[in-house]
């Protein structure tokens, strides 16, 4: 349901992948794909320029790719507690096998990264930062919705309908709802929360330490 194309200093094309904000004044940022030495990785980035997490570091990079959806698709931030959703845009590390791209939620803004089942990893001042607070950037097919699939995020009700009439007296739609559990329309991730990217400070030296031993996560830093 997606494809990628080469970073060959081009405007991005593809705003649907325009998730990240980084609130010190880098201001807008794409969720791309970094083509590293360890494998492609889920980053951030700009025209021309894009910044992955590796070993605790931020690496920045001009080998990359946008992320582009096919038509009749659409593109949602998704929490999950319990595994990835499907249609999530995926990476790799040799070192540590499959990433799921993800938008970090921050507090310099939402900064897309890189996830597994339970965390995920960000780069901001040069350091690669750990977190459990991120969604997953998912890719779904708008003409084809499976009865069980929600709109907005995760919802653990199988009986949850949305739109249109629905019989039963007790499950009210569009309007006024009496029951504080249901919830209808789409994710927000945190409402006045400011996104991020890069930070541009020159002479900005990076590095950080991942908490997991052995295992080697990246970053990306701004440009010198």
């Amino acid at each position: 349901m997606y494809h990628t194309i080469p970073n060959k200093g081009q405007i991005p094309p593809c705003d649907k992948f325009k998730l990240g904000y980084q609130n010190d004044g880098a201001g807008h940022l794409w969720c791309v794909l970094a083509n590293t030495p360890h494998g492609q990785i889920p980053a951030k980035g700009k025209q021309g320029l894009a910044w992955y997490a590796f070993g605790g570091k931020e690496h920045e990079t001009r080998d990359f790719a946008f992320v582009l959806v096919q038509p009749g698709c659409h593109v949602v931030l998704e929490k999950s507690s319990h595994s990835a959703p499907p249609g999530t845009v995926r990476g790799h590390q040799r070192d540590s096998g499959e990433y799921h791209m993800a938008v970090c939620h921050t507090h310099h803004g939402d900064i897309p990264g890189k996830a597994t089942v339970r965390n995920a990893w960000y780069c901001y001042g040069g350091k690669e930062i750990e977190t459990q607070d991120f969604s997953y950037v998912v890719v779904k097919d708008k003409h084809h919705h499976p009865p069980d699939h929600h709109h907005g995020g995760f919802n653990p009700r199988p009986d949850h309908h949305h739109g249109g009439f629905n019989p039963r007296p007790d499950h009210h739609h569009g309007g006024f709802n009496p029951r504080p559990d249901h919830h209808h329309g789409g994710l927000n991730p945190r409402p006045g929360h400011h996104h991020g990217g890069f930070n541009p400070g020159p002479g900005h030296h990076h590095g950080g330490l991942h908490p997991r031993p052995g295992h080697h996560r990246g970053g990306f830093g701004p440009r010198p």
